[in-house]
């Protein structure tokens, strides 16, 4: 009896799939069999009926069904409760083995080998799983274990040697919401955009599948260019006008293309048309300098008290602008009242740590937090567990004293290689990070490539630049916007425009490529910029410091006031803590020496 390898698959698999490269098969014989295997997979909530050449079969939800089917062409028809759900032709070929038929592409299946050998200790296999979701139809060869888990042990026979690998089809949890995850970190954002319109017509009341489905026309029209990107946001923004979300978005893409006195044009001529809207007031609001934005909110309060719209609009203004004790009431309420307050529980924290209530604070985060973890499916946020790791100072798991901080690491964890969370945090705060840990994690995994970013951050702005040169948009999903914007105000100052420009970008900051310039250049106050939080107004008053430096400049004052502004540690405190402070340089970021 032989036990297969433990490799980390499940947890590789159910992050999302990052760095999944293609499994090779071997070329298979063709045989002169009539008749193929085909299993039908349904990864929908729902039943659908299927006819595939002459079978005629119902699917129930999550469930499938194998049939033998003759070999050429066969006519697909998939039908849910609200009519057709997919019509097509496949072909059915005369290789040997199985062919899978993933309803929609819906089921997060994959494929992958188990080795067994008669060393208990015996290794992974080198192939790496093979990703079948996105997809409908696909032949996958010989299958020795289908759509059921591998045993622990097999009985050796004389003929396998020392090891022997059996291949296996796999379906993970999650389901669509899985398969979605993979295509988008995969880049398949077409695929994950076909797979989420499949979805909206087979589950037309989940809110989440028309957000998926709008999420991922974005995100390809991100990738297609800025213009593509700008004409998608609008098309949204025009479809959704009372969606705060979808108008946020077209700002923010507006601002990308330096265009945000477009936006506040915009919104001033329809608050004009519709003096009533509560939206339009509010967006408009967002754009307006100081006080004009606030008094504005103010006026809105008084006309229509309670809506939770405004409260939430006015506290985000408030700790914007630095006005803890004006925004903590409304955070109280919101507690209280607010049946989306979880959105709202990071800036509840960082509001408490502000006025000096930091034990307050994370007693908050740990209560609602460990509330959460109790789910045993879903695992909690990342950003969340980060959060709660920056108010208490630390990552340290150890003794009865941090038992809230393994909870919730071992939740945040579930499902991800091991000790990939751990890493991520202690490089999060810039602390010592377990280097023999990180080399254990696939170096394609989100969090790892944000952990090596981070600590190239803790040694100089050069390396940094050559560890942040490779990162995309989803990539930087693991590091936060005061990074991307920290980052990207060094290299603009250091004179590499390209690398500034791309971070911004693929960082999502809220904040275009002309206000940093402006802002470096002295044209543009920092307080002025009425959407940045604490930590993104650190990042750029400490690369003004560090140019008052490079000038040759009194930088006391402007270092005083970096360390006012950073509430908690994070990449300005990284940096503060390590980066020399700068000399007269010609230098571009990234360069190499020679």
């Amino acid at each position: 009896m032989s036990a297969p390898s433990t490799s980390p698959l499940r947890g590789w698999l159910l992050l999302g799939g990052i760095g999944v490269c293609a499994l090779g098969i071997a070329a298979s014989t063709r045989t002169l069999n009539t008749d193929a295997k085909v299993v039908f997979v349904n990864g929908l909530d729902v039943p659908v009926t299927v006819t595939a050449g002459p079978a005629h079969f119902t699917l129930a939800p999550n469930a499938h069904h194998r049939w033998q089917l003759p070999i050429g062409p066969l006519e697909v028809d998939i039908q849910g409760k609200q009519g057709r759900l997919a019509q097509e032709t496949v072909f059915v070929t005369g290789e040997e083995g199985l062919f899978v038929y993933n309803v929609l592409g819906a089921a997060p299946l994959y494929t992958t080998t188990v080795t067994y050998s008669v060393n208990q200790n015996s290794k992974q296999s080198d192939a790496t799983p093979q990703v079948l979701a996105g997809t409908s139809f696909r032949h996958v060869g010989r299958i020795d274990y289908m759509l059921t888990e591998p045993p622990e042990r097999i009985t050796m026979r004389k003929e396998d040697g020392r090891s022997t690998l059996r291949t296996h089809l796999g379906r993970a949890k999650g389901g669509w919401k899985s398969s979605y995850g993979w295509l988008m970190a995969l880049h398949r954002t077409a695929d994950a955009a076909r797979l989420a319109e499949g979805l909206w017509k087979a589950l037309p009341e989940t809110p989440e599948v028309e957000y998926a489905a709008n999420a991922a026309k974005l995100l390809a029209a991100r990738e297609e260019g800025l213009l593509a990107s700008l004409a998608a946001a609008r098309a949204q923004r025009d479809a959704h006008p009372e969606d705060m979300d979808v108008q946020r978005l077209w700002m923010h893409d507006m601002r990308r293309a330096d265009r945000i006195d477009d936006v506040r044009a915009h919104y001033q001529a329809a608050v004009e048309r519709e003096p009533g809207s509560l939206l339009l007031g509010i967006l408009l609001a967002r754009l307006e300098p100081e006080p004009s934005g606030t008094e504005r909110l103010k006026a809105l309060m008084r006309e229509h008290a309670g809506e939770l719209l405004l409260r939430r609009a006015l506290a985000v203004r408030h700790t914007r602008q630095q006005r803890w004790a004006e925004a903590l009431p409304l955070l109280e309420a919101m507690e209280q009242e607010d049946p989306d307050y979880a959105r709202y529980l990071s800036t509840h924290a960082e509001t408490l740590v502000a006025l000096g209530r930091r034990k307050e604070a994370a007693r908050k985060l740990s209560e609602h937090l460990l509330l959460q973890s109790q789910d045993k499916e879903d695992r909690l946020d990342l950003e969340d567990v980060r959060l709660y790791a920056r108010v208490v100072g630390h990552a340290s798991q150890e003794g009865s004293a941090n038992e809230v901080m393994r909870q919730l690491v071992e939740s945040a964890q579930k499902e991800r290689p091991e000790g990939v969370v751990a890493v991520w945090l202690e490089a999060s705060l810039g602390q010592q990070v377990d280097a023999e840990k990180l080399r254990a994690v696939p170096p394609e995994h989100g969090l790892a490539g944000a952990a090596r970013v981070l600590m190239a951050l803790a040694e100089e702005p050069e390396f940094a630049a050559r560890a942040a040169a490779s990162v995309d948009f989803l990539g930087f999903r693991q590091l936060d916007t005061e990074t991307g914007i920290l980052l990207a105000a060094e290299f603009e100052r250091l004179g590499d425009a390209a690398l500034a420009v791309k971070l911004l970008d693929v960082s999502n900051a809220d904040l275009g490529y002309g206000e940093l310039q402006d802002v470096l250049s002295g044209k543009l106050p920092v307080d002025a910029i009425t959407t940045l939080d604490w930590g993104e107004r650190a990042a750029l008053h400490l690369v003004l410091a560090r140019q008052l430096d490079a000038r040759g400049q009194d930088s006391k004052a402007a270092y005083a006031l970096v360390k006012k502004e950073a509430l908690l540690p994070g990449a300005v405190s990284i940096a503060l803590q390590n980066w020399d402070h700068p000399k007269p340089s010609h230098t571009v970021a990234g360069d190499t020496m020679p």
